[in-house]
């Protein structure tokens, strides 16, 4: 098996090797296609954990251009966008894994509490007949590994995610 992991942050990807112990750092290699990531600061400081991990885990990481249009090109509103948003990342990183010689494709989404894991799944499942790719599922995920030592965000990582987390901090009825 050559594993290709679609990535959006340092602790679900820790989460994610965690979760796959039988997989060793030479057969596969961390995507980070994010272009829902905002703002650019956010997706830079992401990025520089995400570098750190893989370099302590001697994984191989893929860095494409940051593309914010790739995103609002799917993304029109709040409204339902997280699926769109799965969509958009994981076809893409279906695509370079069938261009790149891998077999299977996977994840960090499928290691985080606030993603809605069976609509992921479904998607990536019917990514994966399209580029004949295997979507890798990790029998146990751990989702409540302890990680320390990098950045850790507080937001999904889109501008509305973001916009959530501050109008539900700030809201009158918690002033």
């Amino acid at each position: 098996m050559k594993l290709l992991l679609h990535a959006c942050c340092a602790d679900c990807t820790l989460k994610f090797i965690a979760s796959t112990p039988d997989i060793s750092p030479q057969n596969f290699a961390v995507y980070y296609y994010n272009p829902n990531i905002h703002p650019r600061s956010e997706y830079q400081t992401r990025l520089a954990a995400i570098k750190k991990i893989c370099q302590e885990n001697k994984v191989k990481l893929v860095v494409p251009d940051w593309k914010p249009s790739d995103y609002f090109g799917v993304v029109k509103s709040p409204k339902n966008s997280c699926p769109h948003c799965w969509q958009l990342r994981l076809s893409n990183s279906a695509l370079f894994a069938q261009k790149n010689g891998f077999t299977h494709f996977s994840s960090t989404l499928l290691t985080s509490h606030y993603q809605d894991q069976a609509k992921i799944i479904k998607i990536a499942q019917t990514i994966s007949e399209k580029y004949q790719l295997t979507f890798y599922q990790p029998q146990k995920v751990i989702r409540n590994l302890k990680t320390s030592g990098f950045y850790k965000q507080f937001f999904c990582g889109c501008c509305y995610s973001l916009t959530e987390r501050y109008q539900a901090k700030y809201s009158p009825d918690k002033l």
